[in-house]
């Protein structure tokens, strides 16, 4: 008899080996952008459609650790699809979806009341660069400026969100209570991206208001519910960076302590963490209007 498998257990696993390896498992890899041709999101090639959740941090550490330029990836059945096939002995990555079963629950006091229970599923995939006789494109950088990423501040402005520059000082912090973002002025940073890394991390914050997308904030500051929250906040402005073309550290170092802490005493907490930094990411580009409702949706293959 085949031993099931601990999906949470093993992904959890990989990402805390390569956190204490001192590698960003929500890093995208590769300069990849939709608005240089190139998504920096890992999409199905068949479907068009991104992944969503741990998937992305799950994808890009294959991309990480096998040098895959390409952001594209397939099913063995989707590469003969479109008319190529997997090359021989290359090895798959799984990727998780959720599905749900319908159980009967009479505690509302209706007998004919019904539960959808949530049960994880998974499925094989392979990088298009793990495929042939489907045609390959090219990967190309750009130089990045501050006219180059004039598009960043389309989106910001698009948002609506109260941004103040140091109405905290020369903190950089979301404040719940009054709904703003205060940021230092831009001079204080080295670059453009490590400015809007900056803003995008407060940004993801700014979503989970009740207004929003409605997480919850209690314990914000304290230990571990602290460290969660700082996990989707590094995650969304990681998935935010690789959709938008920007290049830069989402990770700070002082947190990988907590965060490590949060995920060896709970094998689930990073697929949840994933799945709200995905809603955040995507709640921030259909704010801006630069995100049609199906163009995150994620398919088993």
């Amino acid at each position: 008899m085949v031993a099931q498998r601990d999906l949470y257990q093993e992904i959890t696993d990989k990402i805390i080996a390569s956190l204490e390896k001192g590698v960003s498992p929500w890093k995208c890899p590769w300069d990849q952008s939709r608005y240089g041709g190139f998504e920096g999101i890992p999409y199905n090639m068949k479907t068009g459609f991104s992944y969503r959740g741990v998937n992305i941090p799950v994808l890009w550490m294959t991309q990480q650790e096998k040098g895959y330029a390409s952001s594209a990836w397939l099913s063995y059945k989707q590469a003969e699809a479109l008319g190529g096939n997997v090359k021989r002995g290359e090895k798959s990555t799984t990727v998780v979806y959720w599905n749900f079963s319908q159980v009967a629950d009479p505690r509302e006091g209706d007998p004919n009341n019904v539960k959808r229970i949530p049960f994880l599923k998974w499925y094989n995939i392979f990088n298009l660069e793990q495929c042939e006789g489907i045609e390959l494109k090219p990967v190309t950088k750009r130089e990045q400026t501050w006219q180059d990423i004039q598009h960043i501040e389309e989106l910001i402005q698009a948002t609506k969100a109260d941004l103040k520059t140091e109405a905290m000082g020369v903190r950089a912090c979301y404040t719940p209570t009054f709904d703003f973002i205060s940021m230092p002025k831009k001079e204080r940073f080295k670059t453009g991206q490590d400015y809007y890394c900056t803003l995008f991390h407060e940004f993801t914050h700014w979503t989970g208001h009740h207004s929003r997308l409605n997480r919850d904030f209690k314990g914000r500051f304290g230990d571990e519910a602290y460290a969660f929250e700082e996990l989707i906040a590094e995650m969304g402005s990681a998935f935010l960076f690789a959709d938008l073309g920007l290049e830069g550290e989402v990770q700070h170092d002082s947190y990988i302590a907590s965060w490590l802490r949060v995920l060896k005493n709970d094998k689930k907490a990073i697929f949840k963490a994933a799945t709200e930094a995905s809603k955040a990411h995507q709640f921030i580009m259909r704010s801006s209007g630069q995100l049609e409702e199906t163009e995150l949706e994620e398919e088993a293959a």
